[in-house]
């Protein structure tokens, strides 16, 4: 079965526009010195984790961006003192990642900037649906 015009034409505005904002967002980063937004993505996962921290493969779930080259990223990250890596003790063969003070205070100071322009880009949606109505409607696809 194929998609309706309707679906196609939404599922093609959910990409371009994903696409054009976090373009947007990126670049507002980078101009004020900051770390791109994947940075943002990781930092925060890590923050919110239980326990402080997680298992690089447990992160799949709660980043905004594909995971291509993830390894690579985080190594960057911990050599820039973001993040820790530590022996997970359930299994000494794997690692745990815990975010640093300073990457915290990196992570706060890119929501200042992320934040706003989150603000931004979502106050021009129709009224007619509530936020949380789009945002549940759109993880349901996730959960497929």
């Amino acid at each position: 079965m194929h998609p309706t015009a309707e679906e196609t034409a939404l599922w093609v505005a959910l990409n371009l526009a994903q696409r054009s904002i976090y373009g947007v967002m990126d670049s507002t980063l980078k101009a004020e010195g900051l770390p791109p937004l994947r940075w943002y993505d990781v930092l925060w996962a890590i923050e919110r984790a239980k326990d402080g921290g997680l298992r690089p493969f447990e992160m799949e779930k709660s980043l905004l961006f594909e995971q291509s080259n993830l390894s690579r990223l985080l190594r960057r990250m911990i050599g820039e003192g973001l993040l820790e890596e530590s022996v997970f003790q359930d299994d000494r063969r794997g690692k745990v990642l815990r975010i640093t003070a300073k990457g915290c205070q990196v992570r706060k100071q890119m929501w200042m900037i992320y934040g706003p322009l989150i603000h931004e880009h979502m106050y021009g949606l129709p009224t007619e649906y509530e936020p949380e109505e789009i945002a549940l409607a759109l993880n349901s696809l996730i959960r497929r």
